[in-house]
């Protein structure tokens, strides 16, 4: 993996890694943004407290349980049990937060758009340029928040803005797959960061990168990859999924490797956009439930 600090050539980006598909860590790309600066729990218990969230609970055997909640109920929990954290409590014995996890966020709160005015939309292809903001996920939630070994389920590239809080990202290539106790489309049972080469001996020889994504970095991870995430402070970020003509055309060799249908349909929207040309405004309503998809 490649480290450069604070910025990067838009047109590079797009040949050098996105069309190269190797992974990129800017440092500081952010840094001076207002949502690095003031994003935080203060911050959105202020202005959206009284706003009703859904948030996510990942539970082992990899179900996922969807919750309600006031968004300023929920900062309260996140506080406390950073507090309590903080104090040297277990982890285990204090009350875990749930996941505000895959949230559009500059739709459900357009002002916020303002805080980030300075990211480069020609980082993406032109398709997305224009209403960039549209295919944001956000994510906030409590430090020890792991996110298991999987790729992005679209096959998607994949930018990530970090914007309060550390993360450590292990990532492993494509080609690991088979060697990583896949269990379902788009997840994997070892741990990078503890493997069991007993259960998973395949695993042995493999070589994953580890990056710790700091508070106004930005990470590309190409289409495919393996990632596992894990937060070591509680964490703001939010990312950008896009494909290009050439990765969604290639996501459909994976239509009988158990690529839920779901996935085929809204991969097909994007090759309406990226490879027929027809127009972004048109086709953003049907693959907007995506940006909320669970799987």
């Amino acid at each position: 993996m490649e480290t450069r600090y604070f910025a990067i050539d838009s047109s590079s980006f797009r040949t050098d890694f996105v069309g190269a598909r190797l992974p990129l860590h800017i440092k500081g790309y952010g840094s001076q943004w207002n949502a690095s600066k003031l994003w935080g729990a203060d911050y959105f218990r202020q202005r959206f407290g009284e706003s009703s969230i859904q948030t996510k609970r990942f539970e082992r055997g990899g179900n996922i349980i969807l919750e309600r909640e006031r968004l300023g109920d929920y900062l309260d929990g996140l506080d406390r049990f950073e507090r309590e954290r903080s104090s040297g409590r277990r982890p285990d014995q204090c009350e875990r937060p749930a996941y505000w996890h895959d949230v559009p966020i500059f739709q459900i709160f357009p002002e916020l758009l303002k805080d980030v005015q300075s990211f480069d939309p020609e980082l993406l292809p032109g398709y997305y340029r224009k209403n960039w903001h549209q295919y944001v996920q956000f994510f906030m939630g409590p430090s020890g928040s792991v996110t298991k070994l999987h790729f992005d389920t679209l096959r998607t590239h994949n930018l990530t803005l970090q914007i309060q809080g550390r993360k450590v990202w292990t990532l492993l290539p494509p080609a690991s797959h088979e060697k990583c106790g896949r269990t379902r489309w788009r997840w994997f049972d070892v741990d990078p960061e503890q493997p069991d080469l007993h259960r998973f001996p395949d695993y042995e020889g493999l070589k994953p990168i580890t990056v710790i994504v700091e508070p106004g970095d930005l990470l590309y991870v190409p289409p495919g990859t393996l990632h596992h995430v894990r937060s070591l402070d509680a964490c703001i970020s939010f990312n950008i999924d896009f494909h290009t003509p050439h990765s969604v055309l290639s996501s459909f060799r994976f239509a009988h490797k158990g690529m839920p249908r779901e996935v085929l349909y809204f991969n097909f929207i994007s090759l309406l956009g990226l490879v027929l040309k027809l127009p972004e405004r048109a086709l953003f309503r049907f693959y907007k439930p995506y940006l909320n998809y669970v799987s």
